[in-house]
C-alpha cells in the first residue's frame, strides 16, 4: 500500500507539472501575442541559417497583417491578401496568395500573433532571461513539423526561432533590434510591376 501510495503521488505530481507547463506556455504566448498585436507596427533585423544553404540576412516591417521583408536574396511584400516575391538575380516577380505555412516561413511574427489559431503549445524551459516554447501545427497536413521559439523573459519579444519542415529542413532564425510602434508608410506593403521593367511576372493567383 505504501509503495502504491507513493506511486500515485508521483503520477499526480507529474500531471500537475505538465498541466502547469501547459498553462504557463499558453499564458506566456498570449502576452507575447498581445504585445505584437496591440502594436500598430514593428520592425526588426534577422538572420537565417540552414544546413547546405548560404546564410541570409535582412529586415522586416509589419503593420497589421501586412509585412515587407528585404533580404540579401530577394524581397517579399504581403498586403494581407497577395504576396509578391521579387528576385533581383533572376529578374522575376512571383505573385500569389500564400497559405498560413508560407507566411510563417517568411514572417516569424505571424506565428506568434496567430499561435492560438494554428498551433498547440508546450513549454520547454523558462528562467529569468529566456522562455522557450514549442509550437506544433494543429493542421496535420502542415509543411511545418515543429517551431521552437526563444523569447526574452522580461521583454516577451522573440530572440530566436527554429522551424523544422516536413522534409527535415531546419531554419534557424535570429531576430534582433525589434522596434514597435514605428512610423511605416502603407505604400511599403504594395508592389507595382511597372516599377520593375524587364522583370518576368509570374502570376499564380
Amino acid at each position: 500500500m505504501k509503495i502504491k501510495s507513493i506511486l500515485i503521488l508521483f503520477l499526480l505530481a507529474i500531471g500537475v507539472n505538465y498541466a502547469g507547463a501547459a498553462i504557463s506556455a499558453s499564458a506566456f504566448m498570449k502576452e507575447a501575442s498581445d504585445l505584437l498585436t496591440s502594436a500598430k507596427s514593428a520592425t526588426a533585423s534577422f538572420g537565417i541559417k540552414s544546413a547546405g544553404q548560404p546564410d541570409i540576412t535582412g529586415n522586416i516591417a509589419i503593420k497589421g497583417d501586412c509585412f515587407a521583408v528585404r533580404t540579401s536574396v530577394n524581397s517579399t511584400i504581403y498586403n494581407g491578401t497577395t504576396q509578391w516575391t521579387i528576385s533581383t538575380a533572376d529578374r522575376e516577380i512571383s505573385i500569389f496568395e500564400p497559405t498560413a505555412d508560407e507566411i510563417a516561413q517568411v514572417n516569424p511574427f505571424s506565428i506568434i500573433k496567430n499561435y492560438n489559431r494554428n498551433y498547440n503549445l508546450k513549454m520547454l524551459s523558462a528562467d529569468k532571461s529566456t522562455v522557450k516554447v514549442e509550437l506544433t501545427p494543429k493542421d496535420t497536413d502542415s509543411t511545418i513539423k515543429t517551431i521552437t521559439i526563444s523569447f526574452g523573459a522580461a521583454s516577451k519579444l522573440p530572440k530566436h526561432m527554429s522551424i523544422t519542415l516536413d522534409d527535415g529542413t531546419v531554419l534557424h532564425v535570429s531576430i534582433n533590434d525589434i522596434k514597435t510602434n514605428v512610423d511605416i508608410q502603407s505604400t511599403r506593403f504594395s508592389v507595382s510591376t511597372k516599377d520593375y521593367p524587364g522583370y518576368e511576372v509570374i502570376d499564380l493567383r
